[in-house]
């Protein structure tokens, strides 16, 4: 049916052409702008009419464009056919194009009336313009406009009576008036009524409908211009009717093309309510609403937390559901349903950046279990350093002190008796004192006793008295800290000042701690050598490691003769 209806229309308008070239085969000059004004405005509004309906198929707004075309050009056509019938029909149906424009209007830019109060007075309007018309045509005589006796004759015509057509026509003034200020207050009124794209869609309306109501005016029986203006010029105000279309066409194109750029420009990960303000502003749809099925499948709530009912959106809504979503849908401005690729491809975009998201959150939840697993382990590792240490201290280094004290006090029985015996337990009791110093630096390797007992302030004192490179504390902060972050900043100072001692060639080093809310920062300096990395040995990279695992980051900076700068950036709650 669609399809005859538009084969019709590009039918009657091609015919409508070559009537309209056939009746002003032979113009008079002074006639030439007028039929070429008549053409234009009439078939641009064919042409709207045709792009209209093959854009819109569903809608009414091609066939109202097509209306407003035949009526504009039609009864010009009639009136020069030399035919009585045909030219007593053009007459009667002249000027009634203005109360297409005003249903055209009305309409946009869902081709539906919506209020019974806008229908009546497209109703009203209609009908004033073709009673005025009948009623002026019983007594208007074709000789009252200079036409001669080959003039056809009006069909119509009651009396000849000037008096009669001037009465008709001041009578018409005040009614043209009040009916085109009705039709410009429901435009205003609807607009402002109105939401997101169709709210958008009107805007251009808001300028043409006044242009258009002007036009109507000025031309008409208020006002007394010469042919050219009247018929010629002031009509191509009309042209801003056609000019609507364009922009609506030129706005939908637009908004596919800042669809894929707010994709494109929105950050990995995006929140839900951040897609739905980027694809709000895209589409030009200020009331888009982004929304995702509750658990349990009970209803739908929107970015914003509001419920909505995706089985029975709200009077002038619609809703799309977003493929692979598990339930997610877009409700919008029932307006865009005239602009169903854009709305796919909304879907789309909004279906696109929602996998992406879910891909990123599954990442990110993985990357957090690593870290979270990383940081078990450091902190199991730390457990059993405390533990190892424990037992060396409780044990094997406990006796080694007893065996010492044994031994002193039999090398000091056996020294009168034996002196040879006395000198064997000696050597004895050194070996024992040396065996128990480097069973405390093992055990201080493993985890110092003294980080446990004092915190970070004593053991980054005992760090410095043991560095054979002479090393200033700048600053280190009091209190306790959770055991991890102590057990991390110790050995950060810990490996930087053995890596000074082995590698740096420095006189001097300088340890700063300074607590920052909510981190701790762990700086260690020299003026040595330089050029040290990260990269470069498993005793830094393994640093950063155990840095890392507490959610912190290891900066090395050192330049080659610059000396060397460590900094550890703890996470500390």
């Amino acid at each position: 049916m669609n399809r005859a209806l538009r084969a019709a229309l590009v039918a009657g308008a091609a015919a409508a052409v070559g009537c309209f070239v056939w009746s002003s085969w032979t113009p008079q000059s002074n006639y030439i702008p007028i039929e070429i004004s008549f053409a234009v405005v009439g078939l641009s509004f064919m042409v709207a009419g045709i792009a209209a309906w093959q854009r819109w198929p569903t809608s009414r707004l091609g066939l109202l464009f097509s209306i407003v075309g035949y009526l504009y050009l039609v009864p010009y056509i009639l009136v020069n056919l030399a035919n009585p019938v045909a030219w007593t029909i053009g007459n009667a149906a002249e000027g009634i194009y203005g109360a297409a424009l005003a249903h055209l209007g009305l309409a946009w830019p869902t081709g539906r009336l919506r209020s019974r109060f806008a229908c009546g007075v497209l109703i009203a309007d209609y009908a004033q313009n073709a009673a005025v018309n009948v009623a002026a045509a019983m007594f208007w005589n074709p000789a009252f406009s200079g036409c001669n006796a080959s003039c056809p004759p009006n069909l119509l015509l009651i009396r000849s009576s000037r008096t009669a057509l001037n009465t008709i026509d001041t009578a018409e003034v005040p009614v043209a008036l009040v009916i085109t200020g009705i039709v410009l207050i429901l435009i205003v009124t609807r607009w402002r009524s109105a939401r997101g794209w169709s709210r958008r869609a009107m805007i251009p309306l808001l300028w043409i409908a006044p242009a258009v109501a002007a036009e109507n005016i000025l031309t008409g029986n208020l006002f007394h211009f010469s042919s050219l203006i009247t018929y010629a010029l002031l009509p191509l105000v009309l042209l801003a009717g056609p000019a609507l279309f364009v922009i609506s066409t030129v706005r939908a194109r637009t908004a596919g093309g800042a669809l894929g750029t707010a994709i494109v420009d929105l950050e990995p990960g995006a929140s839900p309510g951040r897609l739905r303000d980027a694809l709000a502003r895209a589409l030009g749809d200020s009331t888009l609403q982004l929304a995702f099925r509750q658990p349990g499948g009970a209803g739908h709530l929107d970015t914003s937390g509001q419920p909505v009912d995706a089985d029975r959106p709200d009077n002038g809504r619609a809703v799309v559901p977003i493929a692979d979503s598990d339930g997610a849908v877009l409700v919008y401005d029932e307006g865009l349903e005239l602009e169903p690729q854009l709305v796919k491809l909304t879907a789309a975009a909004a279906s696109m950046a929602l996998e992406h998201a879910r891909l990123q959150a599954e990442v990110q939840a993985q990357l957090e279990q690593v870290r979270a697993s990383r940081a078990r382990i450091v902190e199991a590792g730390d457990a059993e350093r405390r533990r190892l240490e424990r037992d060396l201290h409780d044990g094997a280094q406990q006796r080694l002190v007893t065996l010492s004290l044994a031994l002193g006090m039999a090398r000091d029985r056996a020294a009168e008796a034996d002196p040879e015996l006395g000198s064997l337990i000696e050597s004895a009791s050194k070996e024992a004192r040396e065996a128990l110093t480097e069973l405390r630096e093992l055990a201080r390797g493993i985890h110092p006793a003294v980080l446990t007992e004092t915190g970070l302030t004593g053991a980054i004192q005992a760090l410095v008295e043991r560095s054979p490179v002479a090393t200033t504390i700048t600053a280190v902060p009091d209190g306790r800290f959770p055991a991890a972050i102590e057990a991390t900043a110790y050995f950060v100072v810990s490996e930087a000042l053995a890596n000074v001692a082995k590698h740096a060639r420095a006189d001097g080093a300088q340890v700063m701690i300074r607590k920052f809310p909510g981190r701790l920062l762990v700086e260690v300096s020299d003026d040595g050598a330089g050029g040290a990395r990260s990269e470069g040995g498993s005793g830094l990279r393994g640093l950063a490691d155990r840095v890392a695992s507490v959610g912190g980051l290891l900066r090395v900076d050192s330049p080659p003769g610059g000396g060397t700068r460590l900094e550890a950036d703890i996470p500390c709650p």
